[in-house]
C-alpha cells in the first residue's frame, strides 16, 4: 500500500494526476507539442485559482491566504484582473 509509505501527501498528488488525466483525455486531437505547456498552465490555474477543493469547499489559493476576488465567472474575472494596470 503506497499510502502507508508516503502518508497523506500521496493522496494530494494522485488527485492532481487524476485531474490531469481527465483533462488530457479531452484533448485526443492535440497535434502540436508546443501547446502542451499552455494547456498544463490552464490546468494548474484551474486547480489553484478557479475550482473549489472537493473536501474543503474552498479554493486552494484562498486556503494559502491569498485574497481571490474573481466574481462568479472565475475564469473571466481572472482574465480581467490580469489585464488591469497597477
Amino acid at each position: 500500500n503506497n499510502v502507508s509509505k508516503t502518508g497523506k501527501h500521496n493522496v494530494r498528488i494522485e488527485t492532481v494526476f487524476s485531474k490531469i488525466k481527465d483533462r488530457v483525455d479531452d484533448f485526443r486531437g492535440l497535434k502540436a507539442l508546443w501547446s502542451a505547456p499552455i494547456l498544463m498552465q490552464g490546468i494548474i490555474i484551474q486547480h489553484n485559482w478557479i475550482e473549489a477543493h472537493t473536501t474543503t469547499g474552498r479554493i486552494p489559493a484562498e486556503l494559502a491566504g491569498m485574497k481571490v476576488e474573481a466574481g462568479e465567472n472565475r475564469w473571466l474575472g481572472m482574465i480581467r484582473k490580469s489585464s488591469m494596470t497597477l
